[in-house]
């Protein structure tokens, strides 16, 4: 007798790893499995985070709230899938249902289609009677845009009909004949998605930024005006020479001078008269005016030196006149220096001059005025430029 545990054992062998792999299947939820396989796959790519796909419409104002209010961009399709919607927009269409239509004797049947600009209507119609259809006639509003004549049993009609505007796209079967036909008509609205446009764009926006400023105010202040008469060289009664030290100790802060120095009294007289009218000096020094009146020695030996070589002036030795940055412009008794005056503080500087015109006695006016900068504080408002970087979106 055999055993029953032998009769067994071969169904025991392959229950055990049925048993076995139910035991381990009910272990694995297969939702886990397919998340932790979808994470495993999906690879962030920029800023795009992959998850199921939604519908384009949700997908398009979803993007653009996200990209308007500068939140971080989640893009719910892979970058394929953005690629091919912005480059190749699918294709849509509208499928009416299918007419199986009977058209009555000497009558005619019509079926109007509304249309978008842009879609293209797709017309099949079949005729299965005996006799033949005398025609079928496809018209946009008022406007014949397809006709075909006497369709004869299981004849077909398959045209597309674009739509160059919005409106209505109507289909008519005409029978002339004294029975009843019989037709078929399908009718599919094929619509083409507008392209989806995304492009960077960059704005410019201004904010303002008010600030405490410190200035400086430009004013030119009077130096010196002083006239000086000198006595020839043979007049015993009056000095030959003079030396006069120029004051800058009273513009410490100076950035600048100007002078005028006249040697001839009708020279003199008119260059008063000119300032006494408006300050021509300050105009020249500001750079309003580039030139003033010419007025030439005769009989003087004059200069702008230091102290040393003014002494050898006055003894009708040889001498060295100081070095001064002129600016452009300056005529033979008149000039800009633009150094500041504090340069003098120390080593001061002369006008010196030196009569050698015998007993004729002459007579010099010197004019001299520097530019100070007094500071001040003002508000200021400054504009301040931001470019803005952001994606626009549109459809065409």
């Amino acid at each position: 007798m055999i055993p029953l545990t032998n009769k067994l054992f071969p169904f025991l062998i392959l229950i055990c790893p049925l048993l076995w792999f139910s035991k381990v299947t009910a272990q694995i939820n297969p939702a886990d499995l397919r998340d932790k396989l979808t994470d495993k796959a999906e690879k962030a790519v920029s800023s795009i985070v992959i998850e199921k796909s939604l519908p384009k419409k949700i997908f398009m104002d979803s993007l653009q709230k996200k990209l308007s209010s500068g939140d971080t961009l989640i893009l719910n399709y892979t970058l394929s899938e953005i690629k091919s919607m912005v480059k190749n927009p699918k294709k849509d269409s509208i499928t009416y249902a299918t007419v199986q239509v009977l058209i009555p004797k000497k009558d005619k049947l019509e079926y109007t289609y509304p249309v978008n600009k842009g879609d293209t209507l797709q017309l099949y119609i079949k005729h299965s009677s005996l006799f033949k259809l005398s025609s079928v006639e496809v018209s946009f509003g008022k406007i014949p845009v397809y006709s075909k004549l006497k369709l004869t049993k299981r004849e077909k009609v398959y045209v597309k009909i674009p739509a160059m505007e919005t409106g209505e796209i109507t289909v008519k079967l005409n029978n002339r004949n004294y029975f009843p036909l019989k037709a078929k008509v399908f009718v599919r609205n094929l619509k083409r998605e507008k392209k989806i446009i995304i492009m960077e764009a960059v704005d410019t926006l201004f904010s303002l930024d008010t600030v405490m400023v410190t200035k400086e105010e430009l004013q030119y202040l009077p130096l010196v005006e002083q006239s000086f008469s000198v006595g020839g060289n043979l007049d015993l009664t009056k000095t030959p020479y003079f030396m006069f030290p120029i004051p800058f100790t009273e513009a410490k802060n100076g950035k600048g001078w100007a002078y005028w120095i006249g040697y001839q009294q009708k020279n003199i007289n008119e260059f008063k008269s000119v300032i006494a009218e408006k300050d021509a000096l300050t105009d020249y020094a500001s750079g309003k005016i580039h030139f003033l009146p010419n007025s030439e020695p005769k009989g003087l030996t004059c200069a702008f030196v230091n102290e040393s070589n003014a002494l050898k002036l006055t003894r009708n030795e040889k001498y060295a006149p100081a070095i001064l940055t002129f600016a452009p412009n300056n005529g033979p008794n008149y000039g800009k220096i633009i150094e500041p005056t504090s340069k003098y503080n120390k080593k001061l500087l002369y006008l010196a001059c030196l009569n050698t015109s015998g007993i004729v006695e002459q007579s010099i006016f010197l004019k001299s005025i520097y530019l100070e900068g007094k500071p001040f504080t003002e508000q200021v408002v400054n504009k301040i430029a931001e470019l803005v970087r952001y994606f626009k979106i549109y459809t065409e």
